[in-house]
């Protein structure tokens, strides 16, 4: 793993006109990532979250097939996604879906909660009026291209797991048994992956499944906590939200502590990947603090500074 301007989101994931560093990903590498994606700028990584979610249909075919459009550089008439960031449940008979929330009520025609509902209901609900249904994990998949990187954020599947920490991850095991397929899915395709989570549980499982899979814990309420699971579980990328990054006007001295968690995450060589971004200022300041990669819902918020550099 490299830290900034490496701009990767994941164990291996490069982008063209990166400076090679000492350790993680080889130049050979470095090299060939930069053959296939073409010349990118050396600002931060764009991460389309949920595929632009308020630009397209969340979490749809149709956003993932539009993000990943455009040029490669902030200040291209249009800018593509760097990487794409999906969330994923199981339905209750085993099928893994691309949605974010637990009810399918508030952004679909259809009532329930995901993993109580089965495939072909879950499958067939339209996303907020659009034309366009909830997408399996393969579905999405397949619209990907391969050079683009691929953040699957875990949610819960059962009622039972516990968010955040947990006492004894193992317990919770038969709960999280579904990301099996997950990343039986994930890992039949060519892209860069990325397997975040705010569930302890599921991210032991992951790492149970396959230690060498690049993981991440998605930090929330403690950056020491953050850090600390970050440790333990030897992750590679650190993914806080705006109010976390110390130094810049956003940072919550009311609720973290003041830790400079870019530095801390730079220290241990991972990049530092912060949501969710919606104003062109908060990517200048972002940009300015050092941060790597940058969850957006608008690619057009980067332009700005694009045409300024």
């Amino acid at each position: 793993m490299l830290n900034r301007r490496r701009f990767i989101a994941g164990t291996g994931a490069t982008v063209a006109g990166a400076v090679t560093a000492s350790t993680g990903v080889g130049a050979n590498e470095a090299e060939t990532a930069g053959e296939a994606n073409g010349d990118r700028n050396e600002r931060a990584t764009v991460i389309a979250h949920r595929g632009f979610a308020d630009t397209y249909p969340e979490n749809t075919v149709g956003a993932f097939e539009l993000a990943v459009q455009g040029g490669s550089d902030d200040a291209a008439d249009r800018r593509g996604a760097d990487w794409i960031e999906l969330d994923v449940f199981p339905t209750c008979d085993g099928e893994i879906a691309v949605f974010h929330d637990s009810d399918l009520g508030d952004l679909t025609d259809t009532e329930g909660v995901l993993y109580e509902t089965p495939a072909s209901e879950v499958f067939d609900a339209e996303v907020l009026e659009s034309g366009e249904t909830v997408p399996s994990l393969e579905e999405a998949m397949e619209v990907i291209p391969p050079n683009v990187g691929v953040n699957i954020d875990i949610k819960e599947g059962s009622p039972d797991v516990q968010f955040g920490r947990v006492d004894d991850p193992e317990a919770e095991r038969e709960d999280w048994e579904w990301l099996e397929t997950v990343v039986d899915v994930a890992t039949s395709y060519d892209n860069e992956l990325l397997f975040s989570t705010f569930w302890e549980g599921a991210l032991a499982t992951v790492l149970d499944i396959d230690s060498d899979l690049p993981a991440a814990y998605l930090l929330y309420d403690s950056i020491q906590e953050g850090l600390d699971v970050t440790d333990e579980y030897d992750t590679e990328a650190v993914n806080p939200p705006l109010e976390m990054i110390y130094g810049t006007p956003f940072f919550d001295d009311e609720t973290y502590e003041e830790i400079d968690l870019v530095d801390e995450a730079h220290a241990r060589d991972l990049p530092v990947n912060v949501w969710t971004i919606n104003t062109w200022y908060e990517v200048e300041q972002l940009i300015d603090a050092g941060v790597d990669g940058l969850f957006l819902d608008y690619s057009e918020i980067v332009r700005w500074g694009g045409l300024q550099s």
